[in-house]
């Protein structure tokens, strides 16, 4: 799936590393939720980048979600945009969210290597989709 078909890329008259930059020093969504009800943190070993993600969800809904990061501004960056775009989706639409629109959604190109601090919270999600998924037909089989 690309992120134009459901999920929009935020248009802005920012150039694409001013978008970055705009979202590495943003405070939006940074902090932690208070009472997540799912939070997942994630380590990129080759770097040393360190992700926190909350969710906050009502009705397979995310209602908020909060990062927190230490690493370069590409996976802190990544992180707020994550944050910004899967806020107010449905769980079951993020299931098509994949790489190439995580790094769409960036708006700039990656190197090899960079891809994976794009990536990060990124992978934190799905992780935690995975966690949900596992929640869900622990659920069912009681």
């Amino acid at each position: 799936m690309k992120a134009k078909q459901t999920m929009e890329t935020p248009e802005s008259d920012l150039d694409d590393e001013d978008f970055l930059r705009a979202h590495y020093e943003s405070q939006h969504h940074r902090g932690r939720l208070e009472s997540p009800t799912v939070s997942f943190s994630l380590l990129n070993r080759t770097c040393g980048d360190c992700v926190i993600l909350d969710l906050q969800l009502e009705d397979s809904q995310i209602t908020q979600a909060k990062f927190e990061a230490q690493g370069c501004v590409i996976s802190q960056a990544a992180a707020s945009i994550l944050c910004e775009l899967i806020t107010g989706m449905e769980i079951a639409s993020l299931k098509e969210f994949d790489a190439p629109a995580m790094l769409q959604a960036i708006r700039i190109p990656l190197s090899p290597r960079r891809k994976r601090c794009g990536l990060l919270a990124w992978e934190a999600l799905q992780s935690m989709l995975t966690e949900l998924n596992h929640q869900v037909k622990g659920d069912k089989d009681e």
